[in-house]
């Protein structure tokens, strides 16, 4: 009897011990997880009727990862459409007509209060925020104009104050046989959302319509026509008359 015990004292301490390997090898493993990829700054929520949009955080090694807000704590999946794509991967899938008819859910993701961070285990992701997006507008037109061969013709536009930020501005020439041509942005005047095209020396085939094209993550957005026009006289001889009187052909 007193071997019976003593050999089932030895089993327990192993057993113990066996529990404390294991403990110690999953910190371990914990400890050694990695986010390679996850959301950083500012996360735009697409507007209503934009395109859903995918946010991943991604781990060297199988994990099990969890969306956190500082203030409110580990969100819900089904709430808040987090999926486990993988065993080192999570998404969220952001749907911003859903989201945005769900006010519970956009006052969570876009508070100010706190930000949010994955966790796989004992290690979390950079901190990031959820801020709703929307696309460019452009709230000033490019204006007509009516310029001479060799004058200088500049045509602008203005574009609102959303976010995300338009990343690119360029300008599309339209000339008048139908013809389309990419103009590049000639300026951005400094601290203003102000986007110039210039022709230094107008000819002829100026002539036509200019829009500037503005893109963000969301949406391209085309403004209205500006025209050039350019008169001229051809010299012919039906048309002297016309011509002296101001007419153009």
């Amino acid at each position: 009897a007193h071997l019976f015990h003593a050999l089932l004292r030895m089993s327990l301490l192993q057993l113990e011990w066996l529990f404390v390997i294991a403990v110690v090898l999953e910190w371990l493993a914990e400890a050694q997880v990695s986010f390679v990829e996850s959301p950083k700054g500012e996360v735009y929520i697409p507007p209503p009727g934009a395109s859903v949009k995918i946010v991943r955080c991604t781990t060297n090694a199988s994990a099990s990862i969890e969306w956190v807000h500082s203030t409110f704590g580990v969100l819900n999946e089904v709430v808040f459409n987090i999926k486990r794509e993988n065993a080192t991967s999570s998404v969220m899938i952001l749907n911003g007509t859903v989201i945005t008819l769900n006010p519970a859910v956009l006052g969570t993701l876009t508070s100010t209060q706190g930000s949010i961070h994955c966790q796989a285990g004992m290690t979390n992701s950079i901190d990031f925020t959820f801020r709703l997006g929307a696309a460019p507008s452009v709230v000033t037109q490019p204006s007509n104009t009516t310029k001479n061969e060799t004058d200088v013709a500049e045509f602008s536009c203005i574009f609102a104050d959303t976010k995300p930020t338009p990343h690119k501005v360029s300008w599309l020439f339209t000339n008048n046989s139908g013809h389309m041509m990419t103009l590049q942005e000639e300026m951005r005047k400094v601290g203003t959302r102000e986007s110039e095209v210039k022709i230094s020396s107008v000819k002829r085939a100026d002539a036509g319509a200019y829009r500037c094209v503005i893109k963000n993550e969301f949406a391209i957005v085309h403004s209205q026509p500006g025209y050039l026009m350019v008169p001229y006289c051809d010299g012919l001889v039906t048309q002297q008359v016309e011509c002296a009187l101001g007419r153009t052909f």
